[in-house]
């Protein structure tokens, strides 16, 4: 782990977090039973890490690019060699630790509305531990002068094993093409497994977002259970893979302000929203 890493515990859990690393977490543990995925030893990428906020919007932008008020917003491609744009910028930016406690922390980002992303903003990520677990909230506040489309998710990466039973309640599936991004089609929710009533995880490959989320998702294995709960999350986009599971609480679908602008948070200036995440474990 890096120099950095600010170590919360509480009621027998523990977190690390590392605010130079995209604000990831790098490890959650509940009596030293891993509850997230480690970040490997000697790493700071946020993608190997536990958990990381997603901001100012979630998933795959197409092509990393939208219109916005008639004119053409280029980002930066940051997943190569994909050609989208991938969860925002704020996973690739230093946080600060403005707060801290044994069992809390609050950190922040600030972007000056360059560098691809044409809109100034505050972003704030509180971390708390307590007997129950650990809570999340990210919070995200518009400083430019004009209307910002935006959006907010978490990402984390569910301790995941050969018995891993999955469960959570959805209306459908959005299809994707090769490149997944999305193709307008929303599919039944048990296109890949029958969540709803509890599923081990297929062999292929699953980077899908569930619609119609239900709030609540559970991942059940010989350790035990692991619940997730969010608020201000409609969407659960599901990654399964390389031995890897994500259930991300996000508030839109991939591509959306490309395909569903609307589906967008429209923040006026000095406006703020909110997404909220906690993570249990018997």
């Amino acid at each position: 782990m890096t120099a950095d890493l600010v170590k919360l515990a509480a009621g027998g859990w523990e977190a690390g977090v590392l605010p130079q690393a995209g604000g990831a977490i790098a490890f959650l543990r509940r009596d030293s039973v891993d509850v997230l995925r480690p970040l490997p030893e000697g790493s700071a990428n946020p993608l190997e890490s536990g958990c990381f906020p997603l901001v100012p919007f979630a998933n795959r932008i197409a092509g990393a690019r939208f219109v916005h008020d008639g004119q053409q917003v280029q980002l930066p491609r940051n997943f190569p060699p994909e050609e989208c744009a991938l969860h925002g910028i704020g996973w690739e930016q230093p946080w600060q630790v403005t707060a801290q406690a044994a069992f809390k922390a609050t950190l922040e980002h600030r972007h000056d509305g360059a560098g691809g992303w044409p809109f100034a903003y505050h972003a704030r990520q509180r971390i708390r531990l307590g007997p129950r677990g650990m809570a999340v909230s990210l919070d995200l506040t518009n400083l430019s002068g004009r209307m910002m489309p935006c959006g907010l998710g978490l990402h984390p990466y569910l301790r995941r094993r050969p018995e891993s039973v999955v469960r959570f309640g959805a209306s459908g599936v959005v299809r994707v093409g090769d490149d997944l991004i999305p193709t307008g089609q929303i599919g039944a929710a048990d296109s890949f497994a029958d969540f709803a009533q509890g599923s081990r995880l297929p062999d292929s490959l699953i980077d899908h977002c569930f619609t119609g989320w239900d709030g609540i998702a559970t991942v059940s294995d010989d350790l035990g259970a692991i619940t997730l709960t969010a608020r201000g999350a409609p969407c659960l986009h599901l990654f399964n893979g390389g031995g890897q599971l994500c259930l991300e609480p996000v508030s839109h679908v991939p591509d959306a302000l490309n395909q569903n602008p609307a589906a967008m948070t429209h923040l006026p200036p000095g406006c703020s929203t909110m997404l909220e995440m906690t993570i249990s474990a018997d």
